[in-house]
């Protein structure tokens, strides 16, 4: 099969993917997130911005041709692509092959939750850019910097402390923070994707969702009975909204383990993000389980 000279990305996780094996020069297409995606890998992995300002500037001066899960047909079909890459769980990022222009063969969709699809993706990119060398190297980077990350953990618990990851409380979301609409005291949105890897990486057991799963809703009494003894916190970036509905002072929740004895962690990263960026999240993670393990020994 020859490899593709144009390549449009309509995910900004595979736009990551695509720089990291240095396929740059055949990409002619990309969304509006994609650029950002890319700086934020070149902040986590360390990488020198004056060693890759080039390329970034390539990137910058892609035609953008829609904003992540959405795209124009269009523009698309304008800039004659021999294969277009998306990605996304249920119908987000999901496209049809005939609207944009291309045979069903010539569009690759990655549907992302676990670590093995996350290399599986890796590898299918690769050998479809010619770059299976490159994809194979950085399996294995990212294998390392799981290691190098759970090395750190100070001490792993006899038995796996449950964990809730709250990802959202909004049951309706708006644009406008005041339009939203959250009842965590009754239900909230579970975190799935890379979550449930990450978790399991330092020595905990996800509650709701397992490795593979998407995010789902579960309800604040299925909560009281799982009775975890975390609750990692991310609330889509900092929600305004879920700031006005404090864990504690939700009907039913002071009496969780996780809450008594104050082993709620608000997030800085995303836990569930399936990209390449991940390493930021677990060393996050890293550092709230060996805080918590010093603060279990005082």
């Amino acid at each position: 099969m020859t490899a593709p000279h144009r390549v449009v990305s309509l995910s900004p996780n595979v736009s990551m993917i695509l720089f990291a094996l240095g396929a740059d020069e055949v990409v002619v297409g990309r969304t509006e997130h994609c650029l950002s995606a890319i700086q934020q890998y070149v902040r986590v992995w360390r990488i020198p911005e004056d060693t890759v300002s080039q390329r970034l500037q390539h990137w910058q001066a892609i035609p953008v041709v829609g904003v992540w899960p959405f795209a124009e047909a269009e523009p698309i079909k304008a800039l004659q692509p021999d294969v277009i890459l998306t990605s996304g769980s249920g119908s987000f990022g999901v496209h049809e092959a005939q609207t944009l222009g291309v045979a069903d063969g010539a569009l690759l969709h990655f549907d992302t939750r676990t670590f093995a699809d996350l290399d599986r993706h890796m590898t299918q990119i690769g050998l479809r850019l010619d770059k299976l060398a490159e994809a194979e190297a950085l399996i294995e980077q990212l294998a390392m910097k799981r290691h190098e990350a759970t090395a750190r953990l100070i001490e792993r618990p006899a038995a796996p402390t449950t964990v809730l990851f709250e990802y959202c409380v909004c049951t309706t979301y708006d644009p406008e923070p005041d339009r939203r609409v959250a009842d965590p005291a009754h239900t909230i949105l579970v975190g799935g994707h890379l979550a449930p890897d990450l978790i399991q990486l330092v020595g905990g057991r996800p509650l709701f969702a397992q490795p593979g799963d998407a995010a789902k809703w579960v309800t604040a009494d299925e909560i009281r009975e799982a009775q975890p003894d975390m609750v990692l916190q991310y609330d889509c970036h900092g929600c305004p909204t879920a700031r006005k509905h404090p864990i504690p002072a939700r009907r039913g929740w002071s009496d969780l383990p996780a809450v008594s004895r104050r082993a709620v962690y608000p997030l800085q990263e995303n836990i569930s993000d399936p990209n390449l960026c991940f390493p930021a999240p677990l060393d996050e993670l890293v550092d709230i389980v060996n805080r918590r393990h010093m603060k279990t020994r005082i």
